[in-house]
Parts: structure tokens; C-alpha cells; sequence
């Protein structure tokens, strides 16, 4: 067989035109095309991994603050229940110093008003045995003894400073004078009480007795406004205002040594509460 050269070549020609062909008009454009497609895939996933990346991390992000939220809360509710915690024992301490306090006052007003009562009682009880003395010497006493008692008084007018004599006569000219005793004085005595009052003012003054049983034994002048006396009323009262006085400076005794003890009580149990704290720490 006899092989045309011609043909052959003219085949080969044909041929490398034809890949030329296919190459320029369609591998070449779909080779293209394809890395285009690849590209975009590339893109796309590359895009899509960014965008899971971008996901995790605000996943992350999510969580880490999730995370600080709880513990922002956990921490905030440990201080409230600690807090709560403090203003309960300060509340319980608040009461039990007020209950203490109410206590403690209520003792002291109750010791107040029992050592009022026999602060009381005591000058109920010397009032009434001095009255009483009052009654007795009243009971015992005679017009003799009202006799020796206006003699007293006469005494005391003799020694009167001239004051009490310018204040009484001038009382004197003001009405008549009135001498009140509790039992009826003899003649002979009024006469010398007469004389004695006429001695403070120039003018005879009219000077009028009176009997007054319910008064303390003894005599009493009076001159309009002035009043002149004497009468065992006034020992008796003397003797109730020395009493009473005795009965109050040992009131007040018993009082200060009362709180100078309270003070050094308390003074110990502050020391005591001062040095408890420290010895729980040293434990």
C-alpha cells in the first residue's frame, strides 16, 4: 500500500488546526470558566470560613461575657447576703441594746420610785410623830404653861431690833391688835402683854385676846399686816426641817455611791467587750 504523503500532512494540518481551534475557541474558555468557578468557590468558602470564624469568636465573645454576667451576679449576690447578713446582726444588736436600754431604765425608775416611796414614807412618818409630839405637848399643856410661854414671848419682844419694833408700830396704826393664844391667859398676863405692845407706838391701840384651841400651844400678835409668835410649832418645825434635811443628805449619799457603782460596772463590761474582739483574733 502506497501511503500519500500529501494526505498525510494535509491530515496533520488539519489536525493541529483543529486542537488549535478547540484550544482558542473551546478549552481555553472553559478552562477559564472553570477557574473563574474555582475562584469564586475559593471566595465563597474562604468567605464562608471567615464568616464561621467571625461566628465562633462572637460565640466566644457571648459566652466570656455570659460568663462575667454570672460572676458579676454570683459576686453581687454574695455582698447582698453578706450585707444582709451585717444589717441583720446590726439590727439584732440595734434591739438587744434597746431592750437592754428600756430594761435598764425601767430598773432605774422602778429604784427611782421605790426610793421615792420611802424617801416619802420616811417624811410621811417624821411628819406625823412630830404632829403627833405637837398633839401630846397640846394635850398636856395647862394655862400655867400658856402663862410661862406668853412670858417667853414678852422675853423675845423686850429684845427686838428697832426694825421689827418701827415695822410693828407701824402695823399698829393700822387697827387694833389681836393676841391669839390656845389657852386662856390670866389677867396679870394680858396687862404685861398690853403694856409691852402699847411700848412700840405712842397711841394707846386697843389690843384684843383670843382663845384658839386648834392653834399650836403658845402665843401669837398680830398687828395689821405684821404677825409676831412664838409657840412649841416652831421647835417642831425646826426639829421636821433638820429631819428632813438628815433624811435627804443620806438619800443622796445612798444615790451617789449607787451610780458610782453603776459607773464602775459599766466601765468593766466596756473593758470586757473591748478586750473580747481581741482575744478571738489572738485565737
Amino acid at each position: 500500500m502506497l501511503i500519500n504523503w500529501f494526505t498525510v500532512v494535509a491530515q496533520i494540518v488539519n489536525f493541529l488546526i483543529l486542537v488549535f481551534l478547540l484550544k482558542r475557541f473551546l478549552y481555553k474558555p472553559i478552562v477559564k470558566h472553570m477557574n473563574e468557578r474555582e475562584e469564586r468557590i475559593a471566595a465563597r468558602l474562604q468567605e464562608a470560613s471567615e464568616m464561621r470564624a467571625e461566628a465562633q469568636q462572637q460565640i466566644d465573645e457571648f459566652r466570656e461575657k455570659q460568663e462575667e454576667m454570672e460572676e458579676q451576679s454570683r459576686q453581687k449576690l454574695e455582698e447582698a447576703e453578706n450585707e444582709a447578713q451585717l444589717r441583720r446582726q446590726e439590727l439584732l444588736e440595734q434591739a438587744r441594746d434597746q431592750v437592754q436600754s428600756k430594761r435598764q431604765s425601767w430598773l432605774q425608775s422602778l429604784e427611782k420610785e421605790k426610793e421615792d416611796f420611802a424617801r416619802g414614807l420616811k417624811k410621811r412618818s417624821a411628819q406625823e410623830i412630830l404632829h403627833f409630839v405637837q398633839r401630846v405637848l397640846q394635850d398636856l399643856a395647862d394655862e400655867p404653861l400658856n402663862n410661862r410661854l406668853a412670858e417667853v414671848l414678852l422675853a423675845r419682844m423686850k429684845k427686838l431690833d428697832d426694825e421689827v419694833k418701827q415695822r410693828l408700830s407701824k402695823a399698829a396704826e393700822e387697827g387694833e391688835i389681836e393676841v391669839r393664844s390656845t389657852f386662856e391667859l390670866d389677867t396679870s398676863m394680858k396687862d404685861k402683854i398690853t403694856a409691852a405692845l402699847r411700848e412700840f407706838y405712842e397711841k394707846d391701840a386697843e389690843v384684843a385676846y383670843k382663845v384658839d384651841h386648834e392653834q399650836p400651844l403658845g402665843v401669837e400678835a398680830n398687828a395689821g399686816s405684821v404677825k409676831f409668835s412664838w409657840s412649841i410649832a416652831g421647835y417642831l418645825d425646826e426639829l421636821e426641817s433638820q429631819v428632813l434635811t438628815l433624811f435627804e443628805e443620806k438619800s443622796q449619799r445612798e444615790s451617789d455611791e449607787k451610780e458610782g457603782k453603776e459607773k464602775t460596772t459599766g466601765n468593766q463590761g466596756n473593758s470586757d467587750k473591748n478586750n473580747s474582739p481581741q482575744q478571738q483574733g489572738n485565737e
